[in-house]
């Protein structure tokens, strides 16, 4: 089912959400439109910005957040959009790699779709949280 379909969205975002938590990139890139473009929030300590295309989101994006944090994307709730994106809310749960400092953050993840996959993506969370995180795993 094409990713531009409500139950295809939220399917493919299921898919994603799992294969990055398992940091299967080719299951990534496999879910992400070639005009793929995903924003991370400003103020992240890590992948912040706009990323434009696969490549850039997952090495610059998700995998510069990922050499930081070993965390997991847990989704609570998919709320369909009248113009048929996917509003996903949940919580970030792990650590800082290396450490036990614990970083739980709240996320909204703002989805796009198209025939060839997943064409955007627009994270919102509490930036001071994970910014925090390194702070406290810098002082031990």
């Amino acid at each position: 089912m094409p990713a531009s379909s409500p139950e295809g969205l939220q399917g493919a975002v299921e898919r994603l959400y799992t294969a990055l938590g398992g940091g299967d990139g080719d299951v990534v890139m496999g879910l992400l439109a070639p005009t793929f473009e995903g924003r991370i929030a400003d103020g992240m300590p890590a992948g912040a910005g706009t990323h434009h295309g696969p490549t850039s989101m997952l090495r610059d994006g998700w995998w510069a957040i990922g050499r930081a944090f070993k965390v997991v994307a847990e989704p609570e709730s998919w709320v369909p959009c009248a113009d048929g994106r996917l509003l996903v809310a949940g919580t970030y749960r792990g650590v800082v790699r290396g450490t036990d400092v614990r970083v739980n953050a709240r996320f909204a993840h703002l989805w796009s779709g198209g025939s060839g996959g997943l064409t955007a993506l627009e994270q919102w969370t509490d930036t001071a949280l994970w910014r925090a995180a390194l702070d406290e795993s810098a002082r031990r």
